[in-house]
């Protein structure tokens, strides 16, 4: 399997540019400051979803700050991935082994969110020392469970980074392309849905009530995928009300379907970014 071989060597190069090491400190710093940060703010403590100092109240705490962070580390981790070889050239002596272009965008996809994996597990494994030595209550299959949708969530956007990676062979124009992204689904996303919906309804800000198809909305970005799994997870609802419909409610606005969704922006980036690299002049 070459993308095997592709991906294996993304990950030592990572290593040997102490990329992986920089990214890991950033997560240890993150997690561990935060969940001692969590510990220490009595207004957070009453605010959080639980009354007590707890994992799930910590995960819901975490929500939005790992919805601005992680983004910009993927797309930082993906967007140099195949370009950044077009620019120096090395990406000739690549393919002048016996690998496929499309393992070439698989290895590299593999490798950079291998990067992004350890560095998360390592960042929330020493969170997770810090709740054991200071929260009174832990959920250690759910806190397990949100540190999985995390990985998944970066893998997004490392994704969304090797996508237009391998759209352009200019560094500059995927650098662009990224932060065009960032801004798009963490600050403009939602505004453009009330935009469309004033445009329908002719009010503003929902004041007939909130629509199916604006939650829908919501959550086909990363983001809002993420945040609908997220916010169905902290809640009182056991694992199987987590991932199946509620009575009444449309089955495109359950847990089960972001998660589907966040898994789409995974593959669709990558496989979009494999069929322009296939036919690009090198």
């Amino acid at each position: 399997m070459s993308w095997a071989i592709v991906a294996q060597k993304d990950f030592r190069d990572a290593g040997r540019s102490k990329l992986l090491w920089v990214v890991s400190l950033l997560f240890i710093l993150f997690a561990a400051g935060s969940a001692f940060l969590y510990a220490q703010i009595p207004a957070i403590q009453q605010g959080g979803a639980n009354d007590v100092i707890s994992s799930l109240g910590f995960v819901d705490f975490l929500q939005t700050p790992v919805t601005m962070l992680v983004p910009i580390i993927g797309l930082m981790l993906g967007y140099k991935a195949i370009s950044g070889e077009v620019e120096n050239g090395s990406v000739k002596l690549l393919l002048s082994l016996p690998h496929r272009r499309s393992s070439v965008v698989m290895g590299k996809l593999i490798g950079r969110v291998s990067v992004l994996t350890v560095s998360i597990v390592v960042g929330f494994a020493v969170a997770t020392a810090v709740m054991l030595a200071l929260y009174p209550e832990m959920s250690p299959g759910r806190f397990a469970l949100f540190v999985l949708l995390a990985v998944l969530f970066g893998a997004a956007y490392v994704s969304i980074g090797i996508g237009f990676s391998a759209l352009t062979k200019s560094t500059t124009k995927a650098g662009a392309g990224i932060f065009g992204v960032y801004l798009l689904f963490n600050w403009l996303w939602e505004t453009i849905g009330i935009g469309i919906d004033w445009i329908i309804s002719g009010t503003f800000f929902f004041r007939q009530g909130i629509p199916d198809w604006f939650l829908l909305y919501t959550q086909l970005s990363p983001n809002g995928a993420f945040s609908t799994v997220t916010a169905a997870m902290v809640s009182e609802a056991s694992f199987n009300e987590v991932f199946t419909s509620q009575p009444g409610d449309p089955f495109y606005l359950s847990a089960w379907f972001a998660l589907l969704i966040l898994i789409a922006w995974i593959v669709l980036p990558a496989a979009l970014g494999t069929l322009r690299f296939r036919s690009v002049d090198l």
